[in-house]
């Protein structure tokens, strides 16, 4: 093995070497993870296919696109969140779960677009699949939304990934009418490359309508008429929406005494009550994540303060 690396390195190009030489300065990556990294870039760029070889997502589980280096990053760590952790939404997480499975099985899957407010638990969705999946195979690539115009690339970048299957993710997914990337991952989500199988787009979004519209918009009778057929187009695209809703009061109360139960904290119920209204009025709204929040600060007061000296 460390023969062949040895000859691995001798073919790399220059700019990789250099990159070698700068292990020290790149944080997102251990030392270890950085040396795999070259030499899979190193046989990547002597196949001259433009594609990682099978055995470079064999190292991590979810991955982050460069678009403009053209370069897949390891994660170093990734969100730790299981699908026990989240609270309530038991039927969106179970559409989400069901899709990958067909995903994984070979089964025919739908890109799943997952809408509702910040903080309802969307991107968490996404990691606890991911977390409870991957030792059967499937990987997540984060795609910023500035580099959706290389998904091409990208696609062609894990063309050889084996066995593996993979989520390809957006998140905060929106875009302003005018803007030249949305087109990109419209004909992305109807292309053949989708076909083959190993490959889907997840992305989760704060906004019923993808694309936004500006005052001018508005002014303009015939324009907002397209806007909102291209909006509706490239919603369409998305075989699966899931909507997550914001918890009402009792909800709320419930996913904070699940949570709060899951650590050993039993709170009496009119406390629990009127800790959590007060939270959500100085919050201004109700969300899974707001009650993590009263969670954790409701831990920090009920432990044994030499604890947290």
């Amino acid at each position: 093995m460390k023969d062949e690396r040895k000859q691995v390195i001798v073919r790399m190009k220059p700019e990789l070497l250099e990159k070698l030489s700068a292990l020290a300065d790149r944080e997102y990556r251990s030392v270890n993870g950085e040396i795999e990294y070259l030499v899979s870039q190193a046989v990547r760029t002597d196949g001259g296919s433009g594609a990682y070889p099978s055995e470079f997502f064999d190292g991590a589980s979810a991955f982050i696109w460069d678009g403009e280096e053209r370069e897949l990053l390891p994660m170093r760590s990734t969100d730790p969140v299981r699908l026990t952790d989240l609270k309530r939404y038991e039927d969106e997480k179970a559409v989400v779960v069901k899709n990958t499975l067909a995903f994984l099985n070979g089964l025919p899957a739908q890109n799943v677009l997952l809408y509702g407010d910040r903080g309802t638990g969307k991107s968490s969705t996404v990691h606890a699949v991911l977390n409870e999946y991957a030792p059967r195979g499937l990987r997540l690539i984060e795609v910023k939304k500035k580099d959706i115009i290389t998904l091409p690339r990208l696609m062609n970048a894990i063309s050889d990934g084996g066995d593996k299957k993979f989520i390809i993710f957006i998140d905060d997914l929106t875009f302003v009418e005018g803007q030249d990337n949305y087109g990109e991952l419209k004909a992305v989500l109807e292309g053949s490359a989708l076909h083959l199988g190993n490959l889907l787009i997840y992305a989760t979004t704060n906004r019923r309508h993808l694309i936004k519209e500006t005052a001018e918009d508005r002014k303009n009778d015939m324009h907002e008429s397209d806007l909102r057929q291209e909006q509706m187009s490239l919603s369409d695209r998305f075989g699966i929406v899931v909507t997550y809703l914001d918890p009402d009061k009792r909800e709320f109360i419930d996913i904070l005494r699940s949570i709060l139960s899951d650590r050993g904290i039993t709170l009496p119920e009119d406390e629990l009550e009127l800790r959590a209204e007060r939270f959500c009025l100085e919050k201004g709204g109700r969300s899974p994540r707001g009650a993590r929040q009263l969670a954790d600060i409701i831990e920090c007061e009920t432990r044994d303060p030499a604890a947290l000296s």
